[in-house]
Protein backbone atom coordinates (compact mmCIF):
# COMPACT_ATOMS: atom_id res chain seq x y z
CA UNK A 1 0.00 0.00 0.00
CA UNK A 2 2.98 2.43 0.90
CA UNK A 3 4.03 2.50 -2.65
CA UNK A 4 0.84 2.45 -4.13
CA UNK A 5 0.31 5.57 -1.57
CA UNK A 6 3.65 6.64 -2.76
CA UNK A 7 2.68 7.21 -6.49
CA UNK A 8 -0.80 8.86 -5.82
CA UNK A 9 0.63 11.76 -7.37
CA UNK A 10 0.98 10.42 -10.35
CA UNK A 11 -2.18 8.32 -10.56
CA UNK A 12 -5.56 9.57 -12.14
CA UNK A 13 -7.89 10.17 -9.91
CA UNK A 14 -9.65 7.18 -8.19
CA UNK A 15 -6.77 4.49 -9.05
CA UNK A 16 -5.86 4.38 -6.07
CA UNK A 17 -9.16 3.74 -4.67
CA UNK A 18 -8.84 1.00 -6.96
CA UNK A 19 -5.80 -0.77 -6.59
CA UNK A 20 -6.46 -0.55 -2.72
CA UNK A 21 -9.60 -2.21 -2.74
CA UNK A 22 -8.73 -5.06 -4.97
CA UNK A 23 -5.60 -6.18 -3.32
CA UNK A 24 -8.03 -6.01 -0.17
CA UNK A 25 -10.46 -8.50 -1.92
CA UNK A 26 -7.31 -10.66 -3.21
CA UNK A 27 -6.18 -10.94 0.03
CA UNK A 28 -9.70 -12.13 1.16
CA UNK A 29 -10.22 -14.18 -1.68
CA UNK A 30 -6.56 -15.89 -1.07
CA UNK A 31 -7.42 -16.28 2.86
CA UNK A 32 -10.59 -18.51 1.93
CA UNK A 33 -9.41 -20.10 -0.90
CA UNK A 34 -5.66 -21.63 0.90
CA UNK A 35 -8.22 -23.08 3.41
CA UNK A 36 -10.53 -25.26 1.09
CA UNK A 37 -7.51 -26.18 -0.73
CA UNK A 38 -5.48 -27.68 2.37
CA UNK A 39 -8.29 -28.82 3.47
CA UNK A 40 -9.43 -30.66 -0.02
CA UNK A 41 -5.75 -31.73 -0.39
CA UNK A 42 -5.82 -33.22 2.76
CA UNK A 43 -9.30 -34.93 2.43
CA UNK A 44 -7.82 -36.65 -1.00
CA UNK A 45 -4.37 -37.57 -0.01
CA UNK A 46 -3.50 -40.90 2.33
CA UNK A 47 -1.82 -39.89 5.57
CA UNK A 48 1.36 -41.43 4.50
CA UNK A 49 1.74 -38.84 1.10
CA UNK A 50 0.82 -35.54 3.29
CA UNK A 51 4.29 -34.38 3.69
CA UNK A 52 5.28 -35.37 -0.03
CA UNK A 53 2.41 -34.19 -1.69
CA UNK A 54 2.98 -30.74 0.29
CA UNK A 55 6.18 -30.35 -0.56
CA UNK A 56 5.76 -31.14 -4.79
CA UNK A 57 2.98 -28.61 -5.03
CA UNK A 58 5.01 -25.91 -2.97
CA UNK A 59 7.99 -26.57 -5.30
CA UNK A 60 5.65 -26.24 -8.48
CA UNK A 61 4.09 -22.86 -7.10
CA UNK A 62 7.37 -21.18 -6.47
CA UNK A 63 8.11 -22.89 -10.56
CA UNK A 64 5.36 -21.91 -11.59
CA UNK A 65 5.79 -18.09 -10.37
CA UNK A 66 9.54 -18.12 -11.97
CA UNK A 67 8.72 -19.10 -15.08
CA UNK A 68 5.02 -17.38 -15.79
CA UNK A 69 6.03 -14.14 -14.46
CA UNK A 70 8.88 -13.30 -16.71
CA UNK A 71 6.33 -14.47 -19.46
CA UNK A 72 3.36 -11.89 -18.50
CA UNK A 73 6.03 -9.36 -18.44
CA UNK A 74 6.95 -10.05 -21.93
CA UNK A 75 3.24 -10.09 -23.43
CA UNK A 76 2.59 -7.16 -21.49
CA UNK A 77 5.49 -5.57 -23.34
CA UNK A 78 4.40 -6.76 -26.92
CA UNK A 79 0.49 -6.69 -26.07
CA UNK A 80 0.10 -3.76 -23.68
CA UNK A 81 -1.20 -3.98 -20.28
CA UNK A 82 -4.80 -4.44 -21.11
CA UNK A 83 -4.99 -7.66 -23.07
CA UNK A 84 -2.22 -8.95 -21.30
CA UNK A 85 -4.64 -8.61 -18.36
CA UNK A 86 -8.08 -9.51 -20.02
CA UNK A 87 -6.09 -12.85 -21.19
CA UNK A 88 -5.21 -13.27 -17.59
CA UNK A 89 -8.58 -13.24 -16.64
CA UNK A 90 -9.68 -15.46 -19.27
CA UNK A 91 -7.23 -18.40 -18.63
CA UNK A 92 -8.79 -18.25 -14.46
CA UNK A 93 -12.50 -17.41 -16.08
CA UNK A 94 -11.58 -21.12 -17.77
CA UNK A 95 -9.89 -23.18 -14.59
CA UNK A 96 -13.04 -21.74 -12.62
CA UNK A 97 -15.47 -22.93 -15.31
CA UNK A 98 -13.15 -26.56 -15.35
CA UNK A 99 -13.42 -26.93 -11.26
CA UNK A 100 -16.58 -26.19 -11.34
CA UNK A 101 -17.79 -28.37 -14.04
CA UNK A 102 -15.58 -31.34 -12.55
CA UNK A 103 -16.32 -33.86 -9.65
CA UNK A 104 -14.37 -31.45 -7.41
CA UNK A 105 -17.28 -29.55 -6.37
CA UNK A 106 -18.86 -33.28 -5.24
CA UNK A 107 -15.91 -34.41 -3.21
CA UNK A 108 -16.80 -35.24 0.51
CA UNK A 109 -15.31 -37.00 3.58
CA UNK A 110 -14.82 -40.77 3.25
CA UNK A 111 -17.55 -42.10 6.17
CA UNK A 112 -16.26 -42.04 9.51
CA UNK A 113 -14.05 -39.67 8.30
CA UNK A 114 -15.78 -36.12 9.52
Amino acid sequence: IAMVLAGQEMAPAGTVAVIVVGQSLYGLAMGMSNSHEMSYRQLVTPDELQARTNTTLRSLNRAVIVLVAPLAGILADAWGIRPTLVLAAVVFALVAAGLGASSFREVRAPAGTE
